[in-house]
């Protein structure tokens, strides 16, 4: 569809008109920052400005009407670049801070395990013993099959104590989402596992999340 307007006719009033509708409406239906005025635009809103420069007849006011059209594109590049400006602010001060504050953590955290699952070293040949529910089993088949056994003894899907592994405190849940129980090995930090039906299988995948620590 077009829209044909007539140079030096009432077109100007009716897009000035049009202008300031779009402005509002821009304004409202937006999420531009706060810290805008009242007088800011968007680039519908200078489209109508630009058409009704083009219906006034007189140059001189072609020319103010031209130069109001750039203005308010200046003011809106301007607005943007503070809004950036402070939100790059806001993470230089509050965000990365945090974030390496975390990340900072997360190393020693995954440092401290990675000590704490070397202590308790484990061997194809070899079995330091696993606490389930306060009784140490030092045969590696039948921890398997004890744990397999804990889990089918969930009360609910809830993450459960019920024992420890090589230094870590070891929990059960049922994980409802992947259907499958899990088992969650708690040094510093958390390394869920999941788990199967084959015990020795279980002992296996618990022995590979503590072994494969990041570099």
């Amino acid at each position: 569809m077009f829209n044909y307007v007539t140079e030096g006719t009432f077109d100007s009033y009716l897009f000035q008109t049009l202008e300031n509708k779009q402005r509002f409406i821009s304004q409202i239906m937006t999420s531009k920052s706060p810290v805008r005025s009242c007088e800011d635009v968007d680039e519908q809103a200078l489209s109508y400005a630009e058409i009704k420069a083009l219906c006034a007849g007189n140059p001189l006011i072609k020319e103010k009407m031209d130069l109001d059209v750039q203005v308010a594109k200046l003011k809106v590049l301007k607005a943007d670049h503070q809004s950036q400006k402070f939100r790059l602010q806001d993470k230089l001060l509050t965000k990365f801070p945090a974030d390496i504050q975390e990340t900072n953590a997360y190393i020693a955290g995954v440092k401290a395990d990675a000590q704490l699952a070397d202590a308790h070293p484990q061997g194809k040949e070899e079995f330091c013993g696993m606490t389930i529910k306060g009784v140490t089993y030092d045969e590696k088949k039948t921890a398997g099959e004890r744990l397999v056994l804990a889990c089918s003894e969930l009360p609910n899907a809830e993450e459960k104590v019920i024992g420890s592994y090589r230094g870590f405190e070891l929990s059960l849940r049922f994980d409802t989402f992947r259907s499958e129980y899990q088992a969650i090995l708690k040094g510093e930090r958390r390394y869920p596992v999941a788990l199967g039906t084959d015990p020795l299988g279980n002992i296996i995948r618990l022995d590979n999340s503590l072994n494969n620590f990041p570099e």
